[in-house]
């Protein structure tokens, strides 16, 4: 029964983000919120301590979990020279990093079916969701020119990378039957197609880099299809008014990674403390985070948060790579691509409430735990 529950508050995080309205600054919204602690974190916590603690003791062995471990420990300690306005909201989010990460372990570990059951039909309904906000957009297209979503997604491009990541998990996963399948192609569309409407370049691009590394960990007849689409790709963006591409420059970007680096080298060991306040004043408007994951880890949990946040992602790599046969290992190696490009132009809160980082940064980690996991199991029976 909790399991249950789990693997539908463990969707629902998924789906909340596109359909649930948000709070200031794009936050998740109370109620949204408000349901996941009843769907998600309390169902996980429950089951990740029940059993004698079963599940944490299958994921204390693993170098992965026990890097995620210190991080998440180095990050509350910071809190206590960082200085946040709201504390316990901080250390709120650190449990619900963890409350995800336990639950998936929890609720499908390494299990392909349960991993492909709940990603097609989270998949599916993103994508309705990315068709209704195509023709919403259409009929009523907004000033800038640049379509967005609701709740958390509604700022293009937060939207646009949530849509990037569904597509290419839609085309990762292994699904025999025929009619599925099809579907599972024909759901790919509306994402992609949502994407483009953004104008979000820094997913464009990796959807691109994604799309051309997926021949090393694709069988030969799986990426048939990546040639045709990566012409395709091309000849929009030739065809693409090139003002639209160019107009927006680097969009700041250059400035913002400057700006950072300074303030990094006033606090380079402890850093500013996670979830500190600080302004980024830039062509004289202030901005509240760096845009890049590094570099807002490194300005909020100094040298040492950067270390482990790298340590953690190459072991996301590394165990992706030596699975690359497997569905889940694909997954890991699609995501973990697309993650590093798109992390590097925004999306920096890796360690806050549900939102669209979570898909690019916790779902390759657990599914990385899962098959870390099953690779020990292994070992321990022969």
């Amino acid at each position: 029964m909790v399991r249950s529950i789990l693997g539908i508050g463990i969707a629902w995080m998924m789906l909340g983000m596109v359909v649930m309205p948000a709070g200031v600054s794009f936050n998740p919204g109370k109620a949204y919120q408000a349901s996941l602690i009843l769907l998600l974190y309390l169902p996980a916590l429950v089951l990740a301590f029940s059993q004698r603690a079963l599940v944490w003791r299958q994921l204390w062995p693993l170098p992965a979990f026990r890097v995620f471990l210190v991080l998440v420990a180095w990050a509350a300690l910071s809190l206590t020279w960082g200085g946040p306005a709201k504390p316990g909201n901080e250390l709120g989010r650190l449990i619900s990093v963890m409350a995800f990460v336990l639950g998936w372990d929890a609720y499908a570990r390494d299990d392909a079916a349960r991993i492909r059951q709940l990603l097609l039909g989270v998949g599916l309904a993103i994508a309705a969701c990315a068709l209704f906000y195509s023709a919403k957009f259409v009929v009523d297209p907004v000033d800038d020119g640049r379509i967005v979503g609701e709740g958390t997604i509604a700022t293009a491009n937060y939207a646009a990378a949530l849509m990037g990541v569904v597509a290419l998990w839609l085309s990762q996963l292994s699904i025999a039957d025929r009619r599925w399948s099809r579907l599972r192609w024909v759901a790919i569309l509306p994402p992609l197609v949502f994407v483009a409407l953004t104008q979000t370049r820094s997913v464009w691009l990796a959807l691109c880099v994604s799309a051309v590394l997926m021949p090393l960990w694709l069988r030969p007849r799986r990426f048939r299809w990546v040639v045709p689409a990566i012409l395709v790709a091309a000849l929009a963006l030739a065809v693409w008014p090139t003002g639209l591409l160019l107009e927006r420059g680097t969009s700041l970007r250059p400035e913002l990674f400057l700006h950072s680096m300074h303030l990094i080298m006033q606090h380079p060991l402890q850093g500013l403390g996670q979830g500190a306040p600080f302004l980024l004043l830039v062509n004289g408007a202030n901005y509240t985070h760096t845009h890049n994951l590094l570099t807002q880890v490194t300005v909020e949990l100094g040298l040492p948060g950067l270390l482990l946040t790298v340590a953690m992602w190459l072991l996301v790599a590394w165990q992706g790579w030596r699975h690359r046969d497997t569905m889940q290992g694909r997954l890991v190696l699609a995501i973990w691509v697309y993650a590093s490009v798109v992390l590097q132009f925004d999306m920096p809160q890796m360690l806050d409430s549900p939102r669209p980082a979570w898909l690019l940064v916790w779902l390759p980690f657990a599914l990385t735990l899962g098959m870390a996991w099953r690779d020990r199991q292994t070992i321990a029976a022969q």
